[in-house]
């Protein structure tokens, strides 16, 4: 008779007493790691969208510091060029910045699919639980799949 147990159970008997059984991961917690790490590579592109916005203000921004440089032509005379400089300065900033942030939440999606960097990917949920609304709910569900002890075994 084979004394130890099976090489892929944690014990062969109950647990030493204090000392709760670990919790094994399931298919469900496979099949939710998934699916997040899809919803971080669509919400990061959607993020990398959005950051084209800026570009348009930097594209108004230059215009605007062109006109007050060659006298532009208006009916008040042209603005003055560092309000182009801000305007360009303040969209290089919201691009730079929703392109990182995009950056970062696809690579916490690629880390989700490898089941690595469990800690980056809970600060990056953290982190776009502050985009009302659609982050919130991307943020939260990831919260709530990486805070369980059984996806906690699976890291």
């Amino acid at each position: 008779m084979n004394q130890y147990p099976p090489p892929n159970m944690p014990y062969a008997q109950s647990p030493p007493q204090g000392y709760p059984h670990p919790a094994m991961p399931t298919a469900e917690d496979e099949s939710q790691l998934n699916t997040l790490a899809i919803c971080h590579f669509i919400y990061a592109g959607m993020l990398g969208l959005f950051g084209l916005i800026g570009l348009v203000y930097v594209v108004f921004g230059v215009f605007l510091a062109t006109a007050a440089m060659t006298g532009g032509s208006g009916h008040g005379g042209p603005p003055p060029a560092a309000i182009g400089g801000i305007v360009a300065a303040v969209g290089a900033f919201i691009t730079l910045f929703l392109w990182a942030k995009a950056g970062c939440v696809a690579y916490s999606g690629m880390s989700l699919k490898k089941r690595q960097k469990r800690t980056f990917s809970f600060v990056i949920a953290c982190v776009c639980c502050m985009n009302i609304p659609l982050g919130t709910a991307h943020g939260v569900f990831t919260l709530i799949v990486l805070s369980r002890q059984s996806v906690k075994a699976i890291y």
